[in-house]
């Protein structure tokens, strides 16, 4: 049976990729710094902060098969509100802690030859956002989406990632109004997406994707974004 381990999954987008996994005959290994309720997965509270711990714990889990870049955080604040401490905070979670699991899980992969990773972007990486360094950490994901597939990619590891748009999540009920009106003006459904429709095509490329698919951004934004 392969393993996952997700990250961010006691709630929304991760939450669901962890059932989506767990659905498709996966053991699911659920990371996150609190659960609010028991999980149907084997779970893990830790605090990606802790970047040197990273290691030890993806080497007492065994061989990863999947991995799923999910956790990550948003300020809501504006450019001249930001602290130190934010945005410190910021680019550890969203930024460095994935990176850190990426090499940490890959090693593994290497030795298997195969392998698949899946990082969570965002819309935000390609428009303007009115949190400054949200924005910019949704933009490097997809640039270390595409170097670590240059990267693993002849290690039989695909490396792609799911940039959302709106979906009904406490990250978005947290966002800035002004950011969340200005998407819902342009979807073309009119509705916030929801955290089971993202998982689906996290699954599909942990699961089902050609070995050709790698280094991609798969949208998921309802048409609020177009490339």
């Amino acid at each position: 049976m392969k393993t996952a381990l997700v990250t961010g999954a006691a709630r929304g987008i991760g939450r669901a990729a962890a059932a989506a996994l767990a659905n498709s005959g996966m053991r699911v290994v659920g990371l996150d710094k609190d659960f609010p309720d028991p999980p149907s997965f084997e779970k893990i509270v830790y605090d990606l902060t802790d970047l040197a711990g990273i290691a030890p714990l993806i080497g007492k889990l065994g061989g990863i098969d999947v991995l799923v870049n999910n956790a990550g955080i948003q300020a809501a604040l504006s450019i001249d509100r930001y602290t130190d401490e934010a945005r410190a905070r910021m680019l550890r979670v969203n930024l460095e802690a994935p990176v850190e699991l990426i090499r940490a899980a890959s090693k593994g992969m290497i030795e298997r030859k195969s392998g698949r990773i899946v990082n969570l972007a965002s819309v935000a990486a390609y428009t303007a956002h009115t949190d400054l360094w949200y924005g910019i950490t949704k933009a490097g994901i997809v640039s270390f989406t595409r170097s670590f597939a240059s990267y693993l990619g002849p290690h039989g590891i695909q490396v792609n990632a799911v940039a959302p748009g709106p979906i009904d999540t406490d990250l978005l009920s947290k966002a800035q109004p002004e950011r969340v009106e200005q998407l819902m003006r342009v979807v073309y459904t009119r509705r916030k997406g929801k955290p089971e429709e993202v998982a689906e095509a996290i699954r599909w490329l942990a699961v089902d994707a050609p070995a050709i698919l790698n280094g991609a951004v798969i949208d998921v934004t309802d048409g609020c974004f177009l490339r």
